[in-house]
């Protein structure tokens, strides 16, 4: 009987907490997702003020489309992603390979230093590589805001590889090597279709990253400017039809991007384990 009591008491606490945690998830969704669509909504805004809705036009993504300068920033962000996912990838597979498949002294301090970038405000960061480039004679550059972005993006890439390789362990290269296979040949043929989901869904979190990225960026640009860059930019005058057009564009573009890419690494990933 008390058994019973206390499965019926149990119960009828999960119905009297179904509405409270209804209606958090409903203003949590409220408070992420409305502040976007306002954004889209008023990115189609007749008129350029941002208080109230003036009516539907498309004015403002013509003029984006007009914009030389605005063009030129987004291509640069996107060259700049590219370069910095493919640095990233390269130093980030190699470091990972090198910090679960050998022993070495101070692994562990070093394994807690590689989370610094992702643990440090950007702030910080985007200070420190200015003093360096400073300190060295270099002018800020493209060369510059790309050294940056690697730093940022290279420890998100080694973790999601280094998370994969333990839970593989060694038994497939260690079966490989003893059947002849050289170390290079085991790697192109065994460890890296086994990673490769990491390593894709790493390069695409860099990528998000160095695409997204203003405050490092804004430290280390010279006369290169990157699209995020260019918007505070725009900003600085106030917020206009026109910033909300770009944010549009990129709020589309990230959605349409996140489901493609997830349901790509999740085939790759069903693939990988079978």
């Amino acid at each position: 009987m008390e058994i019973e009591k206390e499965k019926k008491s149990h119960k009828g606490r999960k119905k009297r907490s179904f509405p409270f945690l209804g209606i958090y998830a409903l203003l949590l969704y409220i408070f992420l997702y409305v502040p976007l669509v306002v954004v889209v909504l008023f990115s189609f805004s007749a008129t350029k003020t941002t208080v109230k809705f003036g009516g539907f036009s498309t004015e403002w993504y013509i003029r984006l489309a007009n914009d030389p300068n605005l063009i030129k920033a987004l291509l640069h962000s996107f060259e700049n992603g590219i370069y910095a996912v493919i640095t990233a990838i390269v130093l980030g597979t190699s470091g990972a390979i090198f910090i679960v498949r050998r022993q070495f002294f101070g692994k562990e301090v070093f394994l807690t230093l590689s989370q610094l970038p992702i643990l440090l405000p950007g702030i910080i960061i985007g200070i420190a590589l200015l003093m360096l480039f400073v300190n060295l004679n270099v002018s800020l550059s493209r060369f510059t805001i790309l050294a940056g972005h690697v730093a940022i993006t290279t420890p998100f890439v080694m973790f999601q590889v280094v998370g994969r390789l333990q839970r593989l362990g060694r038994t497939y290269e260690d079966a490989s090597m003893d059947l002849g296979a050289r170390p290079a040949k085991t790697f192109f043929l065994i460890t890296l279709p086994m990673i490769k989901t990491a390593i894709i869904g790493g390069g695409l979190l860099a990528f998000t990253i160095s695409f997204d990225e203003i405050i490092i960026t804004y430290f280390l640009t010279g006369t290169w400017m990157t699209l995020p860059v260019y918007i505070y930019g725009m900003m600085r005058f106030g917020l206009t039809p026109q910033v909300y057009a770009i944010s549009a564009i990129i709020l589309v573009f990230s959605i349409v991007f996140i489901f493609f890419m997830a349901k790509f690494t999740g085939t790759k990933a069903e693939e990988a384990e079978r």
